[in-house]
C-alpha cells in the first residue's frame, strides 16, 4: 500500500479529532463558567436575604418607638433630676453581617455601599452605648450626659434612615435576581 494513500485520511482524521477536542474544551469551560455564575448568584441571594432579614428586624424595632418622644421624656427627666441616668441596654444587631463580612465583596457595589453605611451606624450605636454605660459618663456633669444621650438618639434615627436605604438596595437586588417574590410576604420593603 502506498504511504500517500493513507497519510491524507489520517491527517484529516487527526485534524477532526483535534477540532472536536478543542470544541469540547470550549463547551466544558462555558458550562463551568455558567455553573460558577449560578453558584455565585445563589450565594449573593442567600447573603442578601439574610442581611435583609437582619436589617429589617432592627429597622422595625426602631420604628416601634417614637424616638423623638423617648428623647423628650428622658431629656426632661435628666433636666429635672441631675442624678438621673437612663438605663441603656446592650444591643446586638450585626450577627449576620459579621458572619458574611469576609465574603461581602461578592455582592454588587450598589448593595455594598448602603449596607456598610448602615452597619457603620450600628457600630457607632454600640460604641455610644458603651460610653453611656461607663462610670466616667455617670460621673460627668448632667449637661454632658444629656448631650451624649441626645447623640445616642440621633444615631438611632440615622440608623433607621440608613436601614431603609439598605433595605431598598437589597430589595432591588433580590427583585432583579428573581428571589424577591418569596420575601415580600415577610413584610420586608
Amino acid at each position: 500500500m502506498d504511504a500517500g494513500a493513507w497519510i491524507g485520511p489520517v491527517i484529516i482524521a487527526a485534524a477532526i479529532a483535534a477540532m472536536v477536542n478543542v470544541l469540547g474544551w470550549f463547551v466544558s469551560s462555558w458550562r463551568d463558567r455558567r455553573a460558577d455564575d449560578r453558584r455565585r448568584q445563589e450565594k449573593q441571594n442567600d447573603m442578601a436575604t439574610a442581611l435583609l432579614a437582619e436589617i429589617t428586624h432592627y429597622r422595625d424595632a426602631l420604628a416601634f418607638f417614637d424616638l423623638d418622644d423617648v428623647w423628650d421624656r428622658v431629656s426632661t427627666k435628666m433636666a429635672d433630676d441631675a442624678t438621673y441616668i437612663p438605663f441603656i441596654p446592650s444591643e446586638r444587631n450585626d450577627t449576620i453581617f459579621m458572619a458574611v463580612l469576609p465574603e461581602i465583596h461578592i455582592l454588587p457595589e450598589p448593595v455594598i455601599q448602603p449596607i456598610t453605611r448602615y452597619y457603620n451606624q450600628v457600630f457607632a450605636i454600640d460604641a455610644i452605648i458603651e460610653d453611656l454605660r461607663s462610670d466616667a459618663l455617670k460621673a460627668a456633669p448632667q449637661k454632658l450626659r444629656q448631650a451624649v444621650y441626645t447623640d445616642y438618639i440621633s444615631l438611632k434615627k440615622q440608623a433607621f434612615e440608613d436601614g431603609n436605604s439598605a433595605i431598598a438596595a437589597l430589595s432591588a437586588h433580590l427583585s432583579v435576581s428573581g428571589a424577591r417574590a418569596a420575601l415580600a410576604k415577610d413584610g420586608a420593603r
